[in-house]
């Protein structure tokens, strides 16, 4: 194949995510940085799923230029982790020097954009990962197209000088090489180029090999996860600017409050990545622009595919990004209203997918409205239990019972922890004390959602209210009622 028509461009989509399908758990196995999460692979996965969804959404007969274009913004949307966001720049830097009938010249151009594009959107570049390897295809492209090499020589022979080079380039990042593993960033992209090799071959089948890939984490990784830095909590957002280029604005503020930070953008939209210990502020310094789809999740709980004899997964919504901490610290993927857009269907689903169970509750908080509601059950049907979580003071108690519950039983005893629920609502500290001594059974637990901070005084006052109970201070929300108490 001298150039890559529109059919190629889909081939090669569709291709590269059967690929990475393939090779998601092995790519998953050696994810030690920047976090040693183990969702690498899956979080590649999901990114390119997007942009194949948004490459089939275009009308048949496309040209190669506007299919790429589709791909890559497909995947911006659509991307998780720290390294799907880079990939989605990669294939935004590859569109942009396409045109309409890519060949050799345009490809190797298109593959040295990329590497420039996905460095420039990370704050804090790092050698010896993906973005190295990316450099090598480059280089190595460009030296191929001005020998005159055919598309498909040119691709193949970049591809296995990058398969050479991995393990040394691996090697030369220190965490990677205390664990002694392959960067899990850089075996995806190969993944992903590996297809569009076989496409410009005109192999009939078009899914790359991935036999190459480590089936297990190599031993050290004791090691290399102690030594990897950054905060507890995962927070993405996308964030709508207009005209103006908030990349580097957002890159330079989210390094005050966290590591891992990538910020890219096409058309007016940005999709930020951060990991911090302080997910309120980083949500804060996200309003330069209309904030949706912001979701908070704690690295270490659960990413991507699990088992599916694993318990149900947890999704929270909430209109306060004060809260966003703490529900993400009970394990629910997180997902946070903003004032200047409403969450929807579609932003839930994503952080249903996150959780990766086969099963997931949902506790909608003061973050959904009810038609979004409807519009999830419609589309999930049995797998999504919505609970009856209407406020944030339902949503606590839920979360707290879904946590303290038997593997067995977390869905079962958060419903169970919401009939039980006694509420009661005041203005100010005494009057939430007389409420609270009002309730009817005895009960064992209190949960008190708090607008504003409360002093070590008010919170011994609410404690004596009932005395002998277990009490949850759930806040500052910054908004809502002043006092919220649940007894269960």
């Amino acid at each position: 194949m001298d150039r890559l028509d529109g059919a190629a461009v889909r081939a090669w989509a569709h291709a590269a995510r059967t690929g990475l399908e393939r090779a998601r758990a092995s790519i998953d196995a050696v994810n030690v940085f920047p976090v040693a999460d183990s969702d690498t692979g899956t979080n590649v996965l999901l990114t390119v799923t997007g942009g194949v969804e948004a490459v089939d959404r275009v009308e048949a007969g496309a040209g190669p230029d506007e299919l790429v274009v589709a791909f890559a913004r497909g995947a911006m949307l659509a991307a998780r982790g720290n390294s799907g966001v880079i990939l989605s720049q990669y294939l935004a830097g590859l569109a942009r020097s396409w045109g309409d009938a890519p060949g050799t010249d345009e490809v190797a151009a298109g593959l040295a954009n990329a590497a420039r594009s996905a460095r420039q959107a990370l704050a804090d570049p790092q050698e010896g990962t993906v973005l190295t390897v990316a450099d090598e295809v480059a280089q190595g492209a460009l030296i191929a197209a001005g020998a005159r090499a055919d598309l498909s020589t040119m691709l193949a022979e970049v591809l296995d000088d990058a398969h050479r080079a991995l393990a040394t380039i691996s090697a030369a990042h220190p965490v990677l090489r205390r664990a002694h593993v392959l960067d899990a960033g850089a075996c995806a992209l190969l993944v992903v180029l590996g297809a569009l090799a076989r496409v410009a071959a005109e192999d009939a089948d078009a899914v790359p090999d991935v036999t190459w890939l480590p089936t297990a984490r190599a031993a050290g990784d004791d090691e290399a996860e102690a030594s990897a830095e950054g905060g507890a909590y995962e927070v993405m957002a996308l964030v709508r600017g207009g005209p103006q280029d908030l990349g580097a604005g957002l890159r330079s503020s989210l390094g005050t409050v966290g590591d891992s930070v990538a910020v890219v953008g096409a058309d007016g939209w940005w999709h930020v990545h951060v990991h911090t210990d302080d997910p309120e502020g980083a949500i804060a310094l996200c309003e330069v622009g209309v904030r949706e789809q912001v979701v908070v999740r704690l690295l270490e709980g659960s990413h991507g595919q699990v088992p599916e004899t694993s318990g149900p997964g947890l999704v929270a919504c909430t209109a306060s990004p004060a809260l966003a901490t703490w529900f993400a610290a009970t394990g629910a993927v997180t997902v946070v209203r903003c004032p200047e857009a409403p969450v929807t269907a579609e932003h839930v689903t994503r952080a249903i997918t996150d959780t990766g169970a086969s099963r997931v509750v949902l506790l909608a908080g003061d973050g959904l409205a009810p038609d979004e509601i409807d519009a999830l059950v419609r589309a999930h049907g049995e797998r999504l239990v919505v609970l009856d979580a209407r406020d944030a003071l339902r949503a606590s108690v839920a979360a707290l019972a879904f946590v303290a519950a038997a593997d067995d039983g977390p869905e079962h005893a958060a419903s169970a922890a919401l009939e039980r629920l006694q509420p009661a609502e005041a203005d100010d500290v005494a009057g939430l004390v007389s409420r609270v001594g009002a309730l009817g059974w005895p009960g064992e637990n209190l949960t008190v959602v708090h607008r504003d901070p409360l002093d070590d005084a008010a919170r011994a006052s609410i404690e004596q209210a009932r005395g002998g109970l277990e009490v949850t201070f759930v806040g500052p929300t910054g908004h809502g009622p002043a006092l919220a108490a649940g007894l269960d």
